[in-house]
């Protein structure tokens, strides 16, 4: 329509296009919010085996809030939690007793929210219930165990379901993350 000169047509086919993107992009949001509630019970288990054999404190991420809350929920008084709705004056105290309290176990935060400016180094043990389409929050993320005072080699795992959007999405991170790290070599 564009090479035949149509604007009508041509603005009517981008349209179009703009359309499909929007409905597919929405699907997508749709499926992966769906296999990370199905992967929950999967990622409760392995944080599980993770502290009965000996790890003393985990940080778990994820993104939807209520995937967030089957953790909490599961993890209870062991755990604290920082998403986008914890007051600022409740975060520093999760983030301490985290830190300090031998009895919190489990750091539980949101992608975006508790990704940045914290300091987890109480624990060297990083899981991934859900990933980011960016690269650099993730790594924002697990670099949360990895500040000043970090005194162990951290582990960080990223819990994918085979064969679904999440291992698609995670190929992706890996390759975005590649082409960023050539651009800045």
């Amino acid at each position: 329509a564009d090479i035949d000169g149509d604007k009508k047509s041509y603005q009517e086919a981008a349209k179009a296009l703009s359309t499909a993107r929007q409905v597919a992009f929405e699907e997508i949001s749709k499926m992966r919010h769906e296999v990370a509630k199905a992967k929950a019970p999967k990622v409760i288990e392995h944080v599980d085996g993770m502290l009965e054999n000996g790890i003393e404190k985990v940080i778990l991420f994820a993104h939807h809030k209520d995937v967030i809350a089957q953790f909490v929920e599961h993890y209870s008084d062991a755990a604290v939690v920082l998403t986008g709705d914890t007051p600022q004056a409740k975060r520093q105290e999760a983030v301490d007793s985290f830190q300090d309290n031998p009895k919190t176990k489990v750091f539980i935060g949101s992608l975006t929210a508790a990704g940045v400016g914290l300091t987890l180094t109480a624990s060297s043990h990083v899981v991934f219930a859900e990933l980011d389409w960016v690269p650099a929050n993730i790594t924002q993320a697990e670099d949360r165990a990895h500040r000043i005072g970090q005194t162990s080699s951290v582990l960080v795992q990223h819990l994918v379901l085979d064969g679904s959007l999440d291992a698609d999405l995670a190929n992706t991170i890996v390759t975005k993350q590649e082409i960023a790290d050539a651009a800045l070599d």
